[in-house]
């Protein structure tokens, strides 16, 4: 598989680094873009429509290209998979009909071996969406992806096509397992802190109450009132980032961060959904340790597998804000575990796989993709 990355500000930079790519080097056939919103997306699928190759993308809250990060920026991977070995789908969703959604995707994919990798927009239920494609499958699919962001503003995310822009809805690559390897492994480093607690009222991503009491009562009682008077900006409170919901479910766990506070009702608005009745201890980023164990729980996964061609990454926006500039060393430290051509963006929400291999949707997690061609 030939792969070729490019960092840009300037579509017009881009129109000539793609050209050169296929005049010079190869003839891409399927491209991977994450953008900001900073750039006009419509001029953005132009550019790749008029080389025949085909897209998959959304917009972001901040960049990945190789060992470094950027905000305002386009990152895109272009690639020469055989159109054979791919499909993508592009479905209309809301919160409500995400479950449905997710096993419309499943039934549409030509392969009987099949990996998806997804992006969504703020209008979808994430965990319902995985849900859908893990039911109707067969086995365990490898799932992976993130809710796209739109540069920290928390009001209208988007994934595209060379045909479609969609504020609502899902945009999936779906790739034939049985021709190109889709790796992946989500991880975290979030350490659980104080006793186990549990969810006594929620709907969907909402929290009401833990431990029969207003749930806003309880994270103060915790931390104090870090909120800042419950967000007015619509924007992710630093303080509700640094204290994510650590999950069980069934052998393993799931983070669900904050992303405000109701004063009026005392519940919580989560970046993902919850169940009634879901037990959870809060938690906390180590400090630097946290970026060692990410680091060398990707290494431990590098030495099992044959290698990589390329490497996407969706690293949780709140991880970013808990870690600060540590964030810069984890993913240059992360690329330089295959120094392959990578490219990720900073999401709202991340699907991976644990190490039991069964997908899920995250917050507050890296969750990786290997892609190498058979």
């Amino acid at each position: 598989m030939n792969v070729k990355t490019i960092s840009t500000t300037s579509l017009d930079e881009l129109k000539i680094q793609i050209r050169e790519t296929v005049e010079n080097e190869f003839q891409p056939t399927l491209a991977v873009c994450f953008a900001s919103l900073q750039c006009d997306l419509e001029q953005l699928t132009a550019v790749t429509k008029a080389h025949d190759i085909d897209l998959i993308g959304s917009s972001t809250a901040g960049e990945i290209h190789g060992e470094g990060i950027s905000a305002k920026s386009i990152s895109i991977m272009l690639t020469d998979i055989d159109p054979s070995a791919y499909h993508i789908v592009h479905e209309k969703a809301n919160y409500a009909a995400s479950l449905s959604v997710g096993r419309r995707i499943a039934q549409a994919s030509p392969f009987t071996n099949s990996a998806y990798i997804l992006v969504f927009s703020l209008t979808v239920n994430g965990e319902n969406l995985t849900k859908g494609i893990t039911e109707t499958e067969t086995g365990r699919p490898p799932i992976f992806g993130g809710m796209a962001g739109d540069d920290m503003a928390m009001r209208e995310t988007f994934t595209f096509t060379n045909e479609q822009i969609s504020s609502d809805g899902v945009t999936v690559l779906i790739l034939d397992n049985d021709k190109i390897s889709v790796e992946g492994l989500a991880l975290c480093g979030w350490q659980p802190i104080g006793t186990e607690n549990v969810i006594t009222s929620a709907d969907e991503n909402i929290i009401y109450r833990i431990n029969d009491e207003p749930a806003l009562n309880v994270v103060k009682s915790y931390f104090g009132d870090y909120f800042e008077n419950g967000v007015s900006d619509d924007s992710v409170p630093l303080g509700a980032a640094q204290y994510p919901l650590q999950i069980k479910r069934d052998e393993s766990y799931v983070l669900r961060a904050t992303m405000q506070g109701n004063e009026e009702d005392g519940s919580l608005v989560m970046a993902g959904s919850v169940r009634e009745g879901d037990r959870f201890h809060f938690s906390v980023a180590p400090g630097f340790e946290i970026i060692e164990e990410t680091i060398e729980g990707f290494q431990n996964f590098a030495a099992e597998r044959e290698g990589a061609d390329a490497v996407l990454m969706f690293s949780c926006v709140a991880r970013h804000m808990s870690l600060g500039p540590l964030i810069e060393d984890e993913v240059a430290g992360v690329y330089g575990v295959w120094n392959k051509p990578m490219i990720g963006f900073f999401s709202y929400g991340e699907v991976g796989q644990h190490k039991d291999n069964v997908s899920q949707y995250y917050n507050e997690t890296c969750s990786l993709v290997l892609l190498r061609e058979k």
